[in-house]
C-alpha cells in the first residue's frame, strides 16, 4: 500500500488518477496508521509552502513524517517540505540537507512560454529507469532548490537548479509527474517498484 499525505492544501486528484492507471493500491490519508503501515509515501505538491507546513503542524503530521524509514517522494512543493528551511526561515522537515528559494520567473521559463522542460540526469538512478536523458517533464512550481551533492538531475533556463533529488530514502521531484504523460507515469512506477 502507497500512501499520498492529505495535508489539506494539497492537490491530490490527478496524482490519484495517474497511480490508478497504474494499478497502484495507494490511500490518500493523514491517518498516523495508514502512514506507520504503508510501505511507500509520497508527498504531492500545494500552492504554498508556509501554509503548507502549518497543515503539517496542525495534523501533527510533523514528527511522524521526519522518522519515517520507508522510502518517501516529494512532488514539487512536496520537495520542498522535505528540505532543511525556506529562504524566509520557515523551517520544513529537514531530510534532504539543503535550503529551498522562492522561484524568480526566468529562472524556470522557457523561451517559449511553455511548461514543458528538460530535465538533465546528471547521476544515475532508479527513479529515471527507461526514462531517456533530457526528456522533458511539466513543471509548474513557485520554489526551487540549488544544484547540491543530493541532486541527480538539473532543470532551468540560464539557471541550473535542482529538477531531482535523492538523500538516503528521499526522493524529491521539481516537476510533477502526474501531468507529464508517459515520463512521468513511468517515474511514479519507478518510485514504487525500484526505490
Amino acid at each position: 500500500m502507497i500512501t499520498v499525505i492529505d495535508y489539506g492544501i494539497n492537490s491530490t486528484d490527478q496524482l490519484a488518477e495517474s497511480l490508478s492507471s497504474l494499478k497502484i493500491d495507494f490511500k490518500i490519508t493523514r491517518n498516523e496508521r495508514d502512514i506507520l503501515d504503508c510501505e511507500k509515501v509520497i508527498i504531492s505538491d500545494a500552492p504554498n509552502i508556509t501554509k503548507a507546513v502549518k497543515k503539517i503542524h496542525l495534523f501533527n503530521l510533523f514528527s511522524l513524517l521526519r522518522m519515517q524509514k520507508k522510502p518517501i517522494l516529494g512532488i514539487s512543493l512536496g520537495m520542498e517540505l522535505l528540505c532543511n528551511k525556506t529562504d524566509k526561515g520557515t523551517a520544513c522537515l529537514g531530510l534532504i540537507p539543503i535550503d529551498t528559494k522562492e522561484m524568480k520567473e526566468p529562472e524556470i521559463i522557457p523561451s517559449d512560454r511553455s511548461n514543458w522542460v528538460t530535465v538533465h540526469q546528471i547521476k544515475p538512478s532508479p527513479l529515471f529507469n527507461k526514462i531517456p536523458n533530457d526528456s522533458k517533464f511539466y513543471f509548474n512550481c513557485h520554489y526551487y532548490v540549488d544544484v547540491c551533492d543530493s541532486t541527480i538531475a538539473t532543470t532551468g533556463n540560464g539557471k541550473s537548479f535542482s529538477a531531482a533529488v535523492i538523500k538516503n530514502h528521499f526522493y524529491g521531484v521539481q516537476f510533477l509527474p502526474e501531468k507529464s504523460s508517459d515520463y512521468g507515469l513511468q517515474l511514479l512506477k519507478n518510485f514504487i517498484e525500484r526505490c
